[in-house]
């Protein structure tokens, strides 16, 4: 019995520091997937105030279905 309780918290240790890691690693991708659809988005807006035919090309690229890209 005493075994066992020690198995069992040896298992919920472990579990606990492989879930930490592993909300944590998806934590990281997500803040940088983040950082990149802010830092898209403003260059986005200025090349929509500086070139409107250019936003307008990346705009309809972007909208195409993926077999009509090749």
């Amino acid at each position: 019995m005493l075994r066992t309780i020690f198995f069992l918290g040896i298992a919920l240790i472990v579990g606990g520091i492989l879930l930490g890691m592993v909300f944590g690693i998806a934590m990281f991708v997500l803040g940088i997937a983040i950082k990149v659809a802010v830092v898209g988005g403003i260059a986005y807006l200025i090349i929509r105030i500086i070139s409107p035919d250019t936003a307008a090309m990346i705009r309809s690229q972007c909208q195409r279905k993926t077999l009509d890209r090749f």
